[in-house]
């Protein structure tokens, strides 16, 4: 991308290698969470738009098309899509590309429509994310929801999070940060910096500078809506784009310092790097030695109890956990999660409902565990008989009784 923008060879392969060295993106590239997929279909979205031959009808060109299905597929991984979408829109509106707007906008539409259908069939309402717009804590649903005042002060608490916290820890993750308490001055400034040279980094790319800006500014402007303060774990597919405006804005800064003061060299690209590296190597030394350490003891109990279910039951066997999409990858059956509710009755109907054969009780150190499931076990402890026990910490499979479940409730 950086080449196509007529920049030289060295500042796009430092500009790649930064991101390749960016402690954020290693971290989540060693999980099995959606950033990384989410990351790439963001950036090959972009490339495919790239691509597209403008001296050429645009319906014609098969790179128009794999952008649709690219960006689509990047909105059906997480909600949080719909910024790319709307970072395309508006690259085609300011570059005055009107046709290619009103295709990619239908083209969007006609993917979107499989899975609406789905969904309607399946009976699963809207996306989790418009409901979590107005919720006041979506990890605790009991606490209600926020009135519009409310929403707009989260919003604008969390948009500043993003600038002075989370934006540089991100870019630049050799700091820690502290995301619970205000931002101080050398934070803002800190940030203030940064998005200058991005800024300038991003205005190098052409026309393309549009991608870049209205996809950082949607981005952050769906993580402010849809979330309350979070640290920096959504603005990781973010990170090709701002540590390449990043790095072509600080090599533009600097070039033109060392013309200015009429320096006999240029400078050089390689110097970006070294310092990356330089600063880069303490954090990836302890993400490897994280790495290479077992699995902790809960997680070892949760991957065992699954391991023996595979070995016990049969596949169509339904199982209820905490991280069931986990327990499944160990224990291969169906598997399902328990209604997040302080009401036991409806947390237990939720069970018969879903067809819960067993449930894990564990340690994995998710409150909603202790604060929903483990009140209802202990309210009803002849519906959930322990067939399994692990120690160091407790970890249970018990076996949930339908049938009498049924009769106590009235099922």
């Amino acid at each position: 991308l950086i080449r196509k923008n007529k920049l030289s060879d060295q500042i796009a392969f430092v500009a790649s290698a930064a991101i390749l060295l960016n402690y954020q993106v290693l971290h989540f590239a060693t999980m099995m969470m959606s950033e990384m997929s989410f990351l790439f279909t963001s950036v090959l979205a972009c490339w495919f738009i790239y691509k597209i031959d403008e001296k050429r009808a645009f319906w014609k060109d098969p790179f128009f098309y794999l952008a649709i299905v690219t960006a689509s597929y990047n909105y059906h991984i997480r909600t949080q899509g719909i910024a790319l979408i709307a970072a395309i829109l508006g690259y085609f509106l300011f570059t005055r590309q009107w046709k290619q707007m009103l295709g990619f906008a239908g083209g969007f539409a006609i993917c979107l429509l499989p899975w609406m259908i789905r969904n309607k069939i399946a009976g699963l309402g809207q996306s989790r994310y418009i409901d979590m717009i107005a919720s006041s804590n979506h990890w605790r649903p009991e606490e209600g929801t926020l009135d519009l005042s409310r929403i707009i002060d989260r919003f604008l608490d969390t948009f500043q999070m993003l600038l002075t916290k989370a934006l540089p820890n991100s870019i630049i993750p050799y700091r820690d940060v502290n995301y619970d308490t205000a931002a101080t001055w050398v934070e803002w400034g800190i940030s203030i910096t940064l998005i200058i040279l991005i800024i300038i980094g991003m205005c190098r790319l052409g026309k393309y500078k549009y991608l870049f800006m209205f996809y950082t500014l949607a981005t952050f402007g769906v993580i402010s809506i849809f979330s309350t303060p979070s640290g920096n774990r959504y603005t990781t597919p973010l990170l090709p784009f701002l540590e390449t405006s990043l790095l072509i804005g600080l090599y533009t800064v600097l070039t033109k310092g060392t013309q200015k003061i009429k320096l006999a060299k240029a400078f050089s690209p390689w110097l970006l790097i070294s310092l990356f590296i330089f600063f880069s190597l303490p954090k990836l030394q302890e993400l490897r030695k994280i790495n290479k350490m077992p699995y902790p003891t809960n997680y070892q109990n949760f991957f065992q109890i699954a391991e023996e279910v595979r070995k016990q039951v049969p596949s169509q066997t339904v199982v209820c956990s905490r991280k069931p999409e986990l327990f499944y990858m160990h224990s291969k059956t169906a598997v399902t999660m328990y209604a997040w509710t302080e009401n036991t009755e409806e947390l237990i109907i939720g069970l018969i409902n879903s067809g819960t054969d067993y449930v894990v009780l564990e340690q994995l150190g998710y409150s909603s565990t202790g604060r929903y499931l483990y009140p209802a076990i202990q309210k009803n402890p002849e519906l959930f008989p322990i067939v399994m026990h692990l120690k160091n910490p407790d970890t249970y499979l018990l076996k949930f009784d339908k049938e009498n479940a049924k009769q106590k409730f009235k099922q």
